[in-house]
């Protein structure tokens, strides 16, 4: 039954439109358009249960996931995507290999460059300020690299970045301990050889140690390459936590990531302590004891370790999907509570029209 009804609009024009009032049905029939639970009427084309695993969020029995935007969401490189893998495409998953990763670094850079610095200079016969340029290395790429790193890693694929950025890393590691393979055997000189030696100057001594302290280029280039591998691990990677996990939960990953670049410093300094206590030429005896101001420890060994497993860290991180599965809801909580309003209630992320005027903002 129809019955035309004058209704005033919005901008204060009258306008007729009839009001349909449909008739009731029966008992039985349409029962399905009303939810059992409350006796609500669903909306016309919603879809059912079958039908919902097409929208975003939907978790299915399979291991592919696709976000709104037809995004893979599946962990592997390219079309490589093993269902065994999947277990591991979760928060916990990528907060554990981002702590390894975090530990590595602080072994590395805080751990054995602070511990084997001493025996570098003995070894290759270099000076306290070049030491320091060695050590101010990683930082100077640090803030080169800060920037740009987090403009654009910040707008593109996160994990990918932190992934090459673990490889960087991983190859400084090697490049750092290569002077060792490159030069010839450390040989001991007794007191008075130095002595004489640094009195008279004489020519192939002079030759000797300015061939060696040459090497000092490449201890630079292989801290430059730290500092570069670093920067996306503490600036994207606390992003990339933050962005997909339950924001109460946000605080609580966090410091398990900065526990873990903690603990590195203290497991460098102790693992180096005891790589030192070995003789630089291993399988080559010695006379001189670590005691002697004139030993060299094994400074090497903690270097291609930290530097193998960086290599071996940074591929399943490269694995991960720009997003985790299940985290665009976390995103869509986030643009609710900063927008929420005085009457508690939100506007929703899918309106066109939100955020056009100055009401919008956050309060």
């Amino acid at each position: 039954m129809a019955k035309p009804h004058h209704l005033t609009g919005e901008n204060g024009f009258h306008f007729s439109q009839p009001l349909v009032f449909p008739s009731p049905s029966p008992v039985g029939e349409d029962s399905s358009a009303f939810d059992s639970a409350g006796g609500t009427p669903l909306s016309n084309g919603t879809p059912s249960s079958a039908e919902s695993c097409g929208l975003p969020l939907c978790e299915t029995k399979g291991i592919k996931y696709i976000s709104a935007e037809q995004e893979e969401l599946a962990c592997g490189w390219g079309g490589f995507t093993p269902g065994c893998l999947q277990l591991f495409n979760t928060s916990k998953g990528v907060l554990f290999f981002l702590c390894v990763a975090s530990f590595l670094q602080g072994m590395t850079v805080n751990g054995f460059i602070n511990t084997v610095i001493t025996s570098i200079e003995r070894r290759f016969d270099l000076r306290s300020y070049q030491s320091g340029l060695i050590a101010s290395s990683y930082d100077i790429a640090a803030c080169l690299c800060l920037t740009f790193v987090s403009y654009f890693g910040g707008n593109g694929h996160k994990p990918r970045w932190l992934g090459w950025g673990v490889l960087v890393m991983g190859l400084g590691s090697l490049l750092f301990a290569l002077p060792h393979f490159t030069t010839g055997r450390y040989e001991v000189r007794s007191s008075t050889e130095v002595g004489v030696c640094a009195s008279n100057q004489s020519l192939p001594c002079a030759a000797a140690a300015s061939s060696l302290s040459s090497y000092r280029f490449v201890f630079m280039l292989g801290q430059f390459l730290h500092g570069m591998g670093a920067t996306p691990l503490y600036t994207l990677g606390v992003t990339y936590l933050d962005e997909n996990v339950k924001t109460n939960y946000s605080p609580v990953y966090i410091a398990v990531f900065y526990t873990a670049a903690i603990l590195g410093p203290a497991a460098g300094y102790l693992v180096g302590g005891m790589f030192l206590n070995i003789y630089t030429e291993i399988g080559r005896e010695t006379d001189i004891s670590p005691e002697n101001t004139l030993w060299v420890g094994a400074w090497w060994i903690g270097f291609l370790g930290a530097g193998a497993a960086s290599l071996l860290i940074s591929i399943p991180i490269l694995g991960y999907p720009q997003r985790l599965p299940g985290s665009q809801r976390y995103i869509v909580m986030r643009v609710s509570e900063a927008h929420q309003l005085k009457d508690g209630s939100h506007k929703k992320a899918a309106d066109p029209d939100f955020g056009k005027t100055v009401k919008d903002l956050p309060r």
